[in-house]
């Protein structure tokens, strides 16, 4: 992990976010664009990255679950490469974690054969997360160029956040679901035993086997934001695997 700052244009942070959310607290994302701008205010559920990556590629302003964003006016996420904020403002702890999670995610990669992510503390943060810090993680272009990629991506980078340095990713994960390991997230476990057949898919077939290298083919244009949101998640694409293995017709929305 790099250990000198990154200065990052920060978006103002809201007094209070009326985004509709699954979760109301622990670790937050925001896309960064290719000169280091935040793209949009910090949110805890990560589903809102994948619609903001399917707004850049179709250049479609949209509003949904009280969240908006427009590509003609905001910053456009970086496409190179995975560019994502993470941070906690609740969590006293959260650089001491760090080194832990990019061990956890390198482990993946490497046996992906993708360029390793790095972390960096961003320098100059805004009013209330001074003492946790905001951290920008640089990835392999291959995390974000299909929802179901950036959707294991950012779970695996929040279940990475109990990782011990020293152990194997799979040790990690095996505690996690036998409950010898406190998730990060308290939903991290049940969401990685729903995404696991994809996950076991990916690992074996490698994605480049599974997703088209281009964003337009992995984003579609016609498909509803709606469905971006909800319907091309790493849940919904192991459930699209489960329903071919079983013989039936697979339920994603394209492939």
């Amino acid at each position: 992990m790099a250990r000198y700052s990154r200065k990052i244009k920060w978006q103002p942070v809201p007094v209070q976010s009326k985004i509709l959310q699954i979760y109301a607290k622990g670790l937050e994302y925001a896309l960064v664009s290719d000169n280091y701008e935040q793209c949009h205010e910090f949110v805890w559920c990560k589903d809102f990255l994948h619609d903001v990556y399917y707004s850049t590629i179709n250049n479609k302003e949209f509003n949904l679950y009280k969240f908006s964003y427009c590509p003609y006016y905001s910053p456009k996420p970086c496409l190179k490469e995975a560019r994502i904020l993470l941070t906690n403002s609740k969590d006293k702890n959260f650089s001491q974690k760090i080194p832990a999670v990019c061990e956890f995610i390198n482990q993946i990669e490497d046996e992906l054969g993708m360029k390793k992510t790095t972390a960096r503390i961003c320098s100059a943060p805004p009013s209330g997360y001074e003492k946790a810090g905001i951290y920008i993680f640089k990835g392999d272009r291959r995390w974000i160029v299909a929802p179901s990629m950036l959707s294991l991506y950012t779970l695996l980078l929040r279940m990475g956040f109990v990782h011990k340095i020293g152990t194997s990713y799979k040790e990690t994960l095996a505690s996690l679901k036998k409950r010898k390991l406190t998730p990060y997230q308290s939903k991290d476990v049940y969401w990685f035993k729903c995404s696991e057949m994809a996950f076991n898919e990916i690992l074996k077939n490698s994605d480049k086997s599974l997703f088209s290298r281009n964003f337009a083919d992995n984003y579609p244009k016609h498909l509803s934001m709606d469905s971006i949101h909800n319907k091309l998640g790493i849940i919904a694409f192991s459930n699209h695997l489960r329903s071919l293995k079983s013989g039936k017709v697979g339920n994603y929305p394209f492939k």
